[in-house]
């Protein structure tokens, strides 16, 4: 992973506490790659609003997996710092969704950390 997608581990590490590619990388239908059907829980649909996040971006010629940008973790509080248009925008998308998931942390179901696809 380069780019955008380093820093979006990093950064729902550091708001959830959780080792993010293990906990949410293929968590329902929504976290990790492609998205479809139904979202599990409120996790599922904070990894749903992130990929409508994204689909907005790419309308503007701007590919957020791949945007490098800058923000800051401040003792809880999570900002993102001045740079392009495309790359706060993509870090906005991202810190949104780091905050969703925190927000959404105790409805987190082990059942679905590893959601097979095809049943979405």
């Amino acid at each position: 992973a380069h780019g955008s997608l380093l820093q979006l581990q990093q950064m729902i590490s550091e708001a959830t506490g959780k080792n993010a590619l293990l906990h949410y990388g293929f968590y329902g239908c929504y976290c990790g790659l492609g998205g479809r059907g139904q979202p599990k829980d409120a996790t599922d649909r904070c990894c749903q609003l992130h990929d409508t996040c994204y689909e907005n971006l790419q309308k503007y010629h701007c590919d957020a997996k791949t945007r490098f940008y800058h923000y800051n973790w401040d003792s809880g509080t999570l900002s993102c710092r001045q740079g392009s248009r495309c790359a706060s925008l993509s870090c906005e998308c991202d810190r949104s969704l780091a905050l969703c998931l925190r927000r959404s942390v105790r409805s987190y179901r082990k059942r679905y950390q590893f959601y097979p696809n095809y049943l979405c």
